[in-house]
């Protein structure tokens, strides 16, 4: 593919033993022929066809445009007696070491020269220098640009936080309530009610550049609601609802759900690199639950230790819908969702909503 990114500039004069003085300190010149008919090497179909095939072999590593590095590099190599292109070095580089290792791999690739010539014979070697300028700007940047920048996404990560439940007051009607005066049993206890979620699958649509665009993906999750109380989930084929177990205090209690995820968020981040990147993102979140499942641990009045799980539906509903946001820096950030639908079925329980958040590390910085 054409990179409009890469401007080539080859100084006319094709013997290149030395550079313009004062560039490139020099090694020992090689000893060639010299005379006014020697003739230097030069690639096949001459200069504008040398310029043609590095700018369409060539590719502008991406570590060097997010990071926005341009300038010159000074490639050395050797045209041998047989056209051949050999001992390609860097005589002056950017400190970048892609586009260093960019610049070597596309002269070594290079088809045979025409080898220069002596009145006389073919020349045995001959040292070429030849500076290549990695640009990022002209009249074609921008489409270009957007081609090679895009917009990084933050979704792939593992997210770790606290899961409470809110609820429509009966009284005022206003969401977001905390009174759980008939069902004391979802006033669940929020530092024994965990979310784990592990965003294994990203795709990013840019909107502008890097500062802008869309994030979907794929992520797993467990969310646990934690008891205060010793109550017992009791469940029926349209209902729900928990009662206080009088087969000794439970050590753990909690009903869990496991679930797949797909988000839909629109993020704003200040820079392509993620590593040196602030983001903002706010969306939604749909998650289909596959299972559900209660553990209760803890001794019976005998003082044996006991443990039992019940898998069910629990009348809670397969997909539900969370607006949610995120923001952070660097693998480091924070998230927040609350549920815009019930957590259970219509008329099965009071209409409880989760509402998660807690910290999110992404999965990239793992690499």
């Amino acid at each position: 593919m054409k990179n409009h990114f890469l401007l080539v500039f080859i100084f006319s004069a094709f013997a290149l033993n030395v550079f313009s003085q004062g560039d490139v300190p020099l090694p020992p010149p090689i000893e060639v022929a010299e005379g006014p008919s020697d003739i230097e090497p030069t690639f096949p179909g001459g200069q504008d066809a040398l310029m043609r095939f590095i700018q369409e072999h060539i590719t502008y590593p991406q570590e060097a445009i997010e990071e926005g590095i341009q300038g010159k590099v000074y490639v050395q190599f050797y045209v041998e007696k047989d056209g051949k292109v050999s001992d390609v070095k860097i005589l002056k580089g950017l400190g970048c070491p892609s586009i260093e290792k960019e610049a070597i791999r596309v002269v070594s690739i290079m088809p045979n020269w025409i080898p220069g010539t002596t009145d006389t014979a073919l020349l045995e070697r001959t040292v070429m220098n030849l500076p290549i300028s990695f640009a990022l700007g002209g009249d074609d940047f921008d489409d270009d640009f957007d081609d090679k920048v895009k917009h990084q996404a933050h979704w792939a990560a593992f997210d770790f936080g606290y899961i409470t439940l809110r609820n429509v007051d009966a009284i005022s009607g206003k969401a977001f309530g905390t009174n759980f005066s008939t069902t004391p049993y979802w006033n669940v206890n929020p530092a024994t009610s965990v979310v784990f979620n592990f965003n294994f699958l990203e795709y990013k649509l840019p909107i502008f550049r890097q500062y802008l665009g869309l994030t979907t993906g794929l992520g797993a999750g467990i969310s646990s609601l934690g008891f205060r109380d010793n109550y017992s989930i009791i469940h029926t084929k349209d209902t729900i609802y928990a009662e206080i177990s009088t087969a000794g205090k439970f050590r753990n209690n909690t009903l869990t759900s496991y679930t797949l995820t797909l988000p839909l968020l629109l993020e704003f981040s200040t820079k392509a690199q993620k590593n040196k990147s602030i983001y903002f993102s706010a969306g939604v979140i749909g998650s289909y639950r596959f299972s559900s499942v209660t553990y209760q641990a803890g001794k019976d009045d005998q003082g044996d230790r006991y443990r039992n799980y019940l898998y069910s539906r629990f009348n809670m509903r397969n997909f539900l819908l969370d607006g949610t946001v995120r923001a952070g820096w660097h693998a480091f950030g924070l998230f927040a969702s609350y549920s815009l639908t019930p957590l259970f079925q219509k008329q099965a329980t009071m209409a409880v909503y989760p509402l998660k958040f807690g910290v999110t590390f992404n999965i990239d910085y793992l690499k």
